[in-house]
Order: C-alpha cells, then structure tokens, then sequence
C-alpha cells in the first residue's frame, strides 16, 4: 500500500544548480524532485547509496508559497599556476527566504516514518537547500494523503515542457525555462510563481503539489 506526505519548508537562504551549469551557478527557483526525496530521505538517515538504489520507488514534488527575493553572489577566483596568475568571476544565484510544501509518495512504512520524526523534529541528518552551508529554517503543516487526485491544472510549481499546453500570468509573474538532465540528455523544465499551468495530461497531486518520478516524468 503506498500514501502521500506534505510539509512545508522555510529555508533562509537556497541554491538549486541547474544541472547544466558549471562556472555560472544558476538555479531552479524550485527544486525538482531528485532533490525533495533527497531532502526526505536525509531525515529517514538514508545513505548516497541508499538515495541512488531506492529514489525509483518513490513520486515527488514542490510548489512555491513565497520567496522574499533572488540575489546574485560574484566571487573573484585567484587561480595559481607555475609562473603566473589567473583570475576569474563565478557568479552564484541565492534564493532568499524560499517556503515551499515539498510532497513525496511511497511506500505507507517510509511516508509514516517520515510523518513521525518530521512532527518530533527526529532527523538522522540535517536537510540542507543544495548547498550544505544552507540547511533549512523551519519545517510545518505535515500532512498525510490516503489517496491523490488528479487534474491538468497547477500553480505555482513546474512541469516537464513535453506536458506544457498554455499558461495564465499576471504583473507578477515569474517565469523560467531551464534544462535539466535525464539518462545524460538535456530536457526542459517549466516553472514560475504567480502562475498557472495547463497541461495537456492530468497529474497526481496531492496538497496542490504534483507528483512526479525522480527523472520528472508522470
């Protein structure tokens, strides 16, 4: 049998690397779900190991609630070499004070435990944004789901290009086409706040995060 977790998580500062990006560090405004099981299977304890063999059994997702701002980060890199200098510029892109509810579906064993130490604050390791210098601020509202539903609708969250049909926008709006990597091919991920997604396929939702596969397929 298999049910649904949601929580919401409060980071004070984020970084999710875009999976193409080497000496410019940009980031996902929201972490794919490669990234939320990661997050929750370092409360359960679970190894890098663990994490590779087992993300397959799993769904994830996220959805942004709110963020206070994206800044950008330069750093001046001094690189020595035998008789000369070299100097260049790394510019990284911050998240700051993202909340999102992450959401994940699984087996009932791991999505209880999860429960359980999420509401005693019991975390085998500290979930950190990316960046383990970024570990989160709060996490609340656990939530869980006996059964997901389904719709071709979805706000504020991102779906694979190949589900895209349209979109609804307002002044303030955010919106990002980015690449990311599935079986060594780049494909693109959509996502955005204050936005809404019209998908040309119904997906599973629960808590208004859609559920997807660790390769971000339905």
């Amino acid at each position: 049998m298999e049910r649904g977790l949601t929580v919401d998580v409060l980071f004070d500062l984020a970084h999710f690397r875009v999976h193409t990006t080497m000496k410019s560090r940009s980031s996902y405004i929201i972490p794919l779900p490669t990234t939320v099981i990661g997050f929750f299977f370092a409360i359960l304890g679970k190894s890098r190991d663990g994490y590779i063999k087992e993300r397959t059994k799993f769904k994830a997702g996220a959805k942004l609630l709110e963020i206070k701002g994206i800044c950008r980060e330069n750093a001046q890199l001094l690189k020595l070499k035998r008789g000369k200098e070299e100097q260049t510029t790394e510019e990284l892109i911050i998240l700051f004070k993202p909340k999102y509810r992450f959401a994940i579906w699984g087996n009932n064993e791991t999505i209880d435990e999860l429960y359980e130490r999420i509401n005693e604050f019991n975390f085998e390791f500290v979930p950190y944004a990316g960046i383990n210098d970024f570990i989160f601020f709060d996490v609340e509202n656990p939530k869980l789901y006996d059964k997901y539903e389904e719709t071709d609708e979805i706000e504020d969250t991102y779906l694979p290009q190949n589900l895209f049909s349209s979109l609804e926008m307002s002044e303030n709006s955010i919106v990002y086409n980015l690449p990311y990597v599935y079986s060594g091919l780049p494909k693109t991920v959509i996502m955005g706040l204050n936005v809404k997604f019209k998908l040309k396929e119904k997906v599973n939702v629960i808590g208004e995060v859609p559920l997807y596969d660790c390769f971000l397929r339905l």
